[in-house]
């Protein structure tokens, strides 16, 4: 060893690898002594393997030097090439010396050989044995220190890893993917989060070996947490069993090679033990990649007949064999209601009991982002139109699609050929092949079965909405009765965002169109019951006047009296009944404003030339009023659509009163007139005695009684007659009687109803007169009057309604049900009845109603009302509604009863009623 080496190449001295006779040699001087300043010895291997750590060392060295070997020109060329000329290093100091040889003059390095060698001269001296050499080994080092060496001079392999490790590790993964799911759940609330889904997962998933499934479903269903459960299943297996592969979860577009590849590398080995595979988000890859990681999948699970693969994909994404599809189904509103309070880790909001709520309640991604638009505004009264616009919103902008402009402009038109439709549209009518592929990518669109729908429903009230202001549908076309109420929120939106001015005019179309969908979205976009306060543009609270002084009528009373007059034309033939009208026409209004208040009076006939008359000094004038059919005085309705609904407010009570009397217009032919001819003769004959009216009125009895009345109605304002308590006629009702009589066919009228079949021994209740066939006979026939009666109230006063009714909306309808006669014949027997949609009837048919009969006290269990749903949130009602209700079978007046509770459910749903009626004889 000489001192004439160049700085730049001193570094430890090296050798090529030594004969196998130096090993032991070798090992007790790296057992018993180590370099200066070291704290552990460079080599801890039993004389086995020492010579595959020294070759790996040696190299290692000579892979990093820059320089060439150190010679000592003193020593013979085989002295420097000698293994004795060899000094052992550990991995500091070896990197030290390379990386700063200026700091390890000759003079070092041979101090340290010198101690090397004294070292090696001790150990040898100590004549270790086979045995012992083994012996000190296995008590110098363990297997995880020889992995930890191995694995920071090898390339990195899942093998390095223990199997504890791993399990370690795969375990933290399931966990870490759990929480990332909810990243948008604040962060005191995970925990109880994982908990809940803990406790109230189903069944999971199966997949057998040597097969691959498929998760399909749209955007949000929860395929992932579904594949999550089938993985945490599996990984349970492999901690209790060491002969099961830990299981891998793959994403698609990590995977950039072969899956059989991706599955090799992850485990470090083929799959030669059984092993469950999770492939998740193929839809975030193209479908052609799809196709082949499908594809991949499937060649895996046949090489490999003891691996399980479960993809999970959206529709469209991928050709899935009908064999390999797994659907998951929607959640139930009650679980997503359950999650969001755990997430809120608060009560139910109150707005959530409405059917169009609910259903935000029937995927994870939705249950997630409403309970973040809660906990964000903290306002639990938002309507449900503010509900589908934000969570639109806040949906898209997560998901954050990419996509052209010819997908952006083709998303509206999808939206209204779908409303239009009612359902699904087919693909090959809506555009070409590669528009319908660039839909698919952006993940707001499935395309299954050759069919396209939004992955989500609120989606299509969002671009529906676009389309209206688009012009891609006409308003009137979205508003009209059959299409409404598929419409509705796209409307609300519309209505909602547009300016002040182009708000009046949308309430202008819709009123004039479909009143009933006018009222309902005025409704709907309210901030506040009765409040909206004022728009921008108020207009001046005094009326003006020209320059002769001559005073104008104030803006707000031609806002208001044209807003009754577009309320009136769309009830068309009712509209007399909801106010005063004179020659065909609204009665002429005198109208004031003085602080913010205006008083309205609608004059008598002839008092008034003009429509809208200024008239001084109106609040003051002393009752009673002579020119003047009534006077009232309210704050003026100053503010957005203000007009509109202080209109509706004047005609709600006319129509609320007809509704209570039940004496809305109907056919001579409906069951609801012969129910109201009867009763009203029954009271006329009866004066108070009703046993001695039996089951028929003969007309030559009932005219000259009738003509008696009619007298005295000719010659009063007003008339009213009672025999008894609780029952009263007035004019109205013996003029409709007597108009009525002459489409009565035949010489009497009868009874709506069957006389009672058991009246010996007289009956306790007036229900045991009835037999259980007879009672379940009346009932049915009820039912079937009451649903003609209803379509008959419809279609002669709500023309311009039609299917924003909820009942109307289903029709033809038939009814199914049970009677249930109770054991204790004290209690009347109760029906039990849905209302669903009858394809085999044509519009007008004779409803059909199918009632069986049970003789005990509780519904009998059967498939029928398994598969109803009790629901009466919906503002627009669905099949599959199960009523409840005792319908006495001596009643004269149950089929009227029943009808004018459905409609009034109905009118109080679009705001034409402040509350529903009940009625009862």
């Amino acid at each position: 060893m000489g001192t004439d080496v160049p700085p730049a190449s001193r570094a430890p001295l090296r050798h090529a690898p030594p004969t196998e006779s130096t090993v032991k040699e070798l090992y007790a001087t790296a057992l018993t002594c180590g370099i200066p300043d070291c704290e552990e010895p460079l080599y801890r291997e039993n004389p086995a393997t020492g010579q595959r750590l020294l070759n790996s060392r040696i190299a290692h060295i000579h892979a990093r030097s820059e320089g060439g070997p150190r010679w000592d020109p003193g020593m013979s060329k085989e002295d420097n090439r000698g293994f004795g000329n060899l000094i052992l290093l550990c991995e500091r100091h070896a990197f030290e010396i390379d990386a700063t040889p200026d700091d390890y003059p000759a003079d070092v390095l041979r101090a340290w050989k010198t101690a090397q060698v004294e070292a090696r001269s001790r150990a040898q001296g100590l004549s270790l044995s086979d045995a012992e050499a083994a012996q000190a080994a296995a008590v110098s080092f363990s297997m995880d220190d020889l992995m930890e060496r191995l694995s920071a001079v090898m390339p990195f392999t899942p093998r390095l890893r223990s199997r504890q490790q791993g399990l370690d590790l795969a375990s933290r993964s399931c966990r870490a993917r759990s929480v990332v799911r909810l990243r948008s759940t604040p962060a005191d609330r995970v925990g109880a989060v994982l908990a809940w889904k803990a406790e109230h997962a189903g069944p999971v998933v199966t997949v057998p070996e040597g097969a691959l499934r498929v998760l399909v479903a749209p955007m949000g269903a929860g395929k992932s947490e579904e594949a999550e459960r089938w993985w945490s299943q599996g990984l349970t297996q492999a901690w209790a069993d060491a002969d099961i592969d830990i299981p891998l979860w793959l994403e698609a577009r990590e995977i950039t090679s072969t899956l059989v590849q991706a599955v090799r590398e992850a485990l470090g080995s083929d799959p030669v033990r059984t092993c469950r595979v999770v492939l998740d988000n193929l839809d975030a890859v193209s479908p052609r990649r799809a196709d082949h990681l499908l594809a991949d999948a499937r060649t895996l699970v046949l090489t490999w007949p003891q691996v399980s693969v479960l993809a999970t994909t959206r529709p469209g994404a991928g050709s899935v064999e009908d064999n390999e599809r797994l659907p998951v189904p929607p959640w139930s509103p009650r679980r997503g209601l359950d999650l969001l309070r755990t997430v809120l880790g608060e009560k139910q909001p109150r707005f959530l009991d409405r059917h169009e709520t609910q259903q935000l309640l029937t995927s994870p991604l939705q249950v997630h982002a409403l309970a973040n638009r809660l906990r964000a505004g903290g306002d639990i009264h938002v309507s449900t139109r503010e509900l589908l616009t934000e969570l639109a919103a806040l949906i898209l902008q997560r998901e954050h699609p990419q996509a052209s402009q010819d997908v952006w402009r083709a998303l509206p038109r999808l939206a209204a050929r779908i409303l239009d439709q009612q359902g699904p549209i087919k693909a090959s009518s809506f555009a070409q092949q590669h528009l319908i592929w660039e839909l698919e990518e952006t993940g707001l669109v499935v395309h299954d079965g050759g069919l396209l729908r939004f992955a989500l429903p609120l989606f299509e009230q969002h671009f529906a909405a676009q389309a209206l202001r688009e012009g891609h549908t006409l308003l009137t076309s979205a508003a009209a009765p059959p299409s409404f109420p598929h419409w509705r929120y796209a409307i609300a939106f519309v209505v909602a965002a547009a300016p002040d001015e182009d708000a009046e005019a949308f309430m202008r179309t819709l009123a004039r169109t479909n009143p009933a969908a006018a009222s309902w979205v005025m409704d709907e976009i309210a901030t506040a019951p009765g409040d909206r306060g004022r728009s921008p543009g108020t207009p001046p609270h005094e009326a003006a006047t020209d320059g002769d002084g001559q005073e104008h009528v104030p803006e707000v009373a031609r806002r208001l009296r044209e807003a009754t007059q577009r309320w009136l034309a769309g009830f068309e033939s009712l509209a007399s009944l909801l106010a005063p009208h004179d020659r065909g026409r609204l009665a002429p209004w005198a109208v004031q404003l003085g602080h913010d208040w205006l008083t309205i009076a609608q004059a008598r006939p002839g008092v008034l030339d003009e429509d809208l008359v200024v008239w001084d000094g109106l609040a003051s004038l002393p009752q009673p009023l002579t020119r003047f059919r009534d006077r009232t005085s309210f704050p003026a309705p100053f503010g957005r659509l203000a007009c509109w609904e202080r209109a509706r407010s004047r005609l709600r009570p006319a129509l609320a009163d007809r509704m209570r009397q039940r004496t809305l217009p109907v056919p001579p032919a409906s069951p609801l007139a012969a129910e109201r001819a009867w009763f009203l003769a029954r009271q006329i004959m009866a004066k108070g005695r009703f046993s001695q009216v039996g089951q028929h009125i003969l007309l030559s009895d009932l005219q000259p009684e009738l003509d008696v009345l009619m007298t005295q109605v000719a010659n009063t304002a007003w008339a009213s007659w009672q025999w008894s308590p609780g029952h009263k006629i007035d004019s109205d009702d013996v003029r409709w009687l007597s108009a009525h009589l002459s489409h009565v066919q035949g010489d009497s009228l009868t009874r709506p109803r069957p006389a009672a079949d058991r009246m010996r021994p007289p009956p306790r209740y007036f229900w045991q007169a009835y037999s259980p066939e007879l009672t379940r006979s009346i009932t049915a026939g009820v039912l079937r009057d009451a649903l003609t009666g209803y379509r008959d109230l419809v279609e002669l006063n709500f023309p311009r309604f039609g299917a924003a009714l909820g009942l109307y909306s289903i029709f033809p309808v038939r009814a199914e049900g049970v009677v249930a006669m109770p054991a204790n014949e004290s209690q009347p027997a109760t029906v039990i009845y849905a209302l669903l949609p009858d394809t085999s009837s044509a519009p007008h048919d004779q409803p059909v109603v199918d009632l069986s009969r049970s003789d005990e006290p509780d519904v009998p269990a059967g498939a029928f009302w398994a598969n109803l749903r009790q629901d009466r949130s919906s503002a627009f009602r669905r099949p599959g509604v199960v009523h409840q209700e005792a319908l006495l079978p001596y009643h004269e007046r149950q089929a009227t009863n029943l009808a004018y509770r459905w409609l009034a459910e109905d009118l109080h749903a679009v705001g034409w009623l402040e509350r529903t009626v009940s009625y009862s004889d």
